[in-house]
């Protein structure tokens, strides 16, 4: 890939002050679900080069997906119009230079056996498959009929290669297979249940196939027989998952520094200032050992490293990449995140929730007469980033009574995410990994509850 980008490089100086490629090669072999049959299975390798030049602080960009000269001599050619019909931006300060730290390799994200799987390892494929069946079938449901209505089974291999013109050459390489599994529990009365789980991570000894069906059908399972809830402001705890989609939507993009130099984050002015409880630190850390988004260096080639966003409660910094840093007079914090095919921007890696005041899940329910379990929830794309408000759908959740557990339906929770994180009280010791956020449980000491 480099061969093929030094000479992009070198023809793109002959006209540009400065030049980047990024290049991205990824293997995926996935498989679709449907009941207990393959629906789909498909094996895909793909590659590109994403082309960013600058003249005259105008900033061009193009790529392509052939790596053929004549194809990305076009991708230049393409970038060069661009950057020249483009105004010059007075924020742009150039592209990062060569560090003068080195790389640090993060642990653990690199699977040999999810090589083999994808030289020709779709039958092992579709048994890892009837595995979380045969885990969804060990679990005994007396009170309803459990079946699979769809399932995915992924396993990757991603490479990326960046170079541009102030010195950066590097490149990095990782694994990644996923699993998850959606039942629906029939009641007697015939009303149906959904239930679901998954993991995603860059091992494949770290995934128990059985596991992930076993777990779906106990979510259904556990949430046959729900009564309602009255409409009141009670305690809540929210488990990782649901933790991960309404932060995902919420206070991801309002870290971002984008999204704060834009005021489009209620944090646009609040550096320096109490954002949370006390007793939560947040860190973004993209040399993370098993890390799912671990990269010894972020889209722009700057070292990856472990950012601390908010510590004790206090808002720190924010998530930069190398434009917004320099618009902000700061370092990058190693944020960049794209594809081949887009133009970098500040974005999360992995997400990581620590707190002081921590407990196990029974101790978390233990002293709440009358509070409510979120498994997951839908609807947290609706949320709004500038203000922080949601609505969501609380999915496969529980009522608490007397630290006792009950199935609940038809459950809405509405709340502010700065006002949440304010009321955090403690935080559970079953801290796991979904997507890009890493979190524990979290007890919030008050949540608007509506039937």
């Amino acid at each position: 890939m480099f061969d093929i980008m030094h000479k992009g490089l070198n023809k793109a100086l002959e006209i540009c002050d400065q030049v980047e490629l990024f290049g991205e090669r990824s293997d995926i072999l996935s498989i679709d679900l449907e009941r207990e049959e393959v629906k789909k299975m498909k094996h895909v390798k793909s590659t590109g080069i994403g082309v960013r030049v600058v003249i005259s602080n105008k900033v061009g960009f193009s790529y392509t997906t052939a790596l053929e000269h004549v194809k990305l001599d076009e991708c230049i050619t393409h970038a060069i119009k661009q950057a020249r019909s483009s105004e010059e931006d007075p924020n742009f300060a150039g592209l990062p230079v060569s560090p003068k730290r080195g790389y640090k390799k993060p642990a653990k994200k690199f699977d040999p056996r999810i090589l083999d799987l994808l030289d020709g390892g779709s039958e092992d494929a579709i048994e890892y498959c009837k595995e979380m069946l045969t885990g969804m079938k060990e679990i005994e449901a007396d009170e309803a009929v459990c079946r699979p209505t769809e399932g995915s089974f992924a396993a990757a291999h991603d490479e990326t290669y960046i170079l541009n013109s102030e010195g950066i050459e590097t490149s990095d390489a990782g694994t990644y297979v996923s699993a998850g599994l959606l039942v629906v529990a029939t009641e007697e009365g015939g009303e149906e249940i959904p239930g679901s789980e998954g993991k995603v991570s860059r091992m494949l000894s770290d995934i128990d196939f059985a596991w992930v069906g076993r777990e779906a059908v106990k979510m259904a399972v556990d949430s046959i027989g729900g009564t309602k809830l009255q409409t009141k402001e009670i305690p809540v705890v929210l488990s990782p998952r649901a933790v991960q989609s309404l932060l995902d939507y919420t206070l991801i993009p309002q870290l971002s520094a984008e999204n704060v130099q834009r005021k489009q984050s209620p944090y646009h002015d609040k550096k320096g200032a109490d954002i949370a409880s006390d007793i939560i630190s947040i860190v973004d850390d993209g040399t993370m050992p098993l890390g799912v988004n671990s990269r010894q260096m972020d889209g722009e080639g700057v070292p990856s490293g472990a950012t601390v966003l908010v510590e004790d409660g206090v808002l720190k910094t924010f998530l930069y990449d190398s434009y917004t840093a320099a618009k902000d007079g700061v370092e990058s914090t190693g944020n960049a995140i794209r594809g081949f095919e887009s133009l970098p921007a500040p974005g999360s890696t992995n997400f990581i929730i620590n707190g002081r005041s921590k407990a196990d899940k029974d101790e978390m329910l233990g002293d709440i007469r009358e509070g409510l379990f979120i498994n997951d929830v839908i609807g947290a794309h609706t949320a709004s980033r500038t203000s922080g408000d949601f609505s969501v759908v609380a999915q496969n959740s529980a009522g608490i009574k007397a630290g006792v557990l009950f199935p609940v339906k038809q459950v809405m929770v509405t709340g502010n995410m700065q006002e949440l994180l304010k009321h955090v009280e403690l935080v559970g010791t079953d801290t796991r990994q979904m997507y890009n956020v890493v979190s524990p449980s979290i007890k919030v000491s008050k949540l608007q509850v509506v039937s």
